[in-house]
């Protein structure tokens, strides 16, 4: 099961999907309010949604590979049911409980202020992808993407929608997590999401980290390959 980051939708799983289907049953999930899923309703539980599919497709357990945000669901759907997964593979992992540091909370106040979608569109390529690198070290189709997926996002209606978190603080609760664990990060990363990366490795028994030299938040656009063989070598000694 594929979940996505909070800046784009399932579409930045094109390559894994190509890459895992020849394997395993693979499903690439469009969270509430992202690509072609819609908010329905005024609280969303995204750990509830999560095993409401795995329901639907009548799966006892799932390995999960989730960026960013979609990381934070996935951390919190093992820890409430450790059962149904089997492994995880985290790409720029956000974790409940982390204090953000003034970088991040400086982004997040601006973004808030900022009303245009071709503004909005740029501040967040700018903050999560190039991080002040020569954009033509940025691959140019995960460019083109990146800038598809957050043109859409941001366009889409502006639902309301209050979070249920069903764990407050995942991050003092990340020892409990058995499962075998591959966290990778981007080098050129917001700072907060390398410490992330780094504080699960260090919690976490079975877990191994990999860091991409020359990408940022989305490593897996920028250099596929070498993500997809980190995946595979993964599932393959865990399996």
């Amino acid at each position: 099961m594929l979940l996505h980051a909070g800046i784009s939708d399932k579409r930045m799983w094109g390559n894994e999907v190509n890459l895992l289907s020849k394997d395993y049953c693979v499903i690439a999930v469009d969270l509430p309010g992202f690509g072609e899923s819609e908010i329905l309703g005024k609280r969303i539980n995204y750990v509830e949604i999560i095993e409401t599919v795995i329901e639907h497709y009548e799966l006892t357990q799932v390995t999960i590979i989730a960026a960013s945000f979609g990381g934070k669901i996935a951390i919190d759907f093992c820890l409430i049911h450790p059962e149904k997964v089997k492994k995880m593979i985290l790409i720029s992992p956000a974790v409940s409980g982390w204090e953000d540091s003034k970088e991040l909370i400086d982004y997040e106040e601006q973004e808030s202020l900022t009303t245009d979608v071709r503004d909005l569109v740029t501040m967040n390529y700018e903050f999560w992808i190039t991080r002040g690198r020569d954009s033509t070290n940025v691959n140019i189709e995960a460019e083109k993407l990146i800038v598809e997926m957050l043109q859409h996002n941001f366009s889409l209606e502006d639902n309301e929608a209050e979070e249920i978190n069903i764990i407050d603080n995942s991050l003092k609760k990340l020892g409990n997590i058995e499962q075998p664990l591959l966290i990778i990060n981007g080098e050129e990363d917001v700072s907060d999401f390398l410490a992330i990366g780094s504080c699960i490795h260090n919690k976490v028994r079975l877990s191994q980290r990999e860091v991409i030299p020359n990408t940022a938040h989305l490593p897996n656009l920028e250099n596929s390959n070498l993500v997809c063989r980190y995946i595979t070598a993964f599932l393959k000694k865990s399996d």
